[in-house]
């Protein structure tokens, strides 16, 4: 029976991992000081319709002015896609004041339908990238 469990469990491992990798939109993973955009394909969910949920994190490489107010250089967030209307928005977003996500969580910040637009200012088109990059993966 044990011999089972432990094949079962290492059986589980790669689809596991694969949960936690990020996809690049924009940008080199390896340099984290720069301008870097990825998504987290198994975080992909579907809210209704044709409206996704998808995390999102984004390290800039200068300081940036986030939502609300307050200084940030990378955040990790939620987004809500609407694949047919080819637009998408902040759901929740932690901003952190290092680039790579490093560092204590500086704030916090959820917001309603539409209040805060995901664009990237400074990155033109990669907005429209990252959400033709979900839509694709709800197939």
């Amino acid at each position: 029976m044990r011999s089972i469990l432990a094949g079962l469990v290492l059986a589980a491992i790669p689809f596991l991992s694969h949960a936690d990798e990020w996809f690049t939109v924009y940008g080199d993973p390896e340099r984290t000081a720069q301008d870097l955009i990825q998504i987290r394909p198994g975080s992909l969910a579907h809210l209704e319709g044709d409206l996704l949920s998808v995390d999102v994190r984004i390290t800039r490489s200068m300081v940036r002015e986030a939502y609300g107010g307050g200084a940030y250089r990378a955040h990790s967030s939620t987004v809500a896609v609407d694949c047919e209307g080819r637009r998408a928005w902040y759901t929740r977003m932690k901003f952190y004041g290092e680039p790579g996500w490093s560092g204590p969580v500086r704030m916090e910040r959820s917001f309603k339908r539409d209040e805060a637009p995901l664009v990237f200012k400074d990155i033109p088109d990669q907005a429209d990238r990252l959400i033709r990059a979900a839509c694709r993966l709800r197939r």
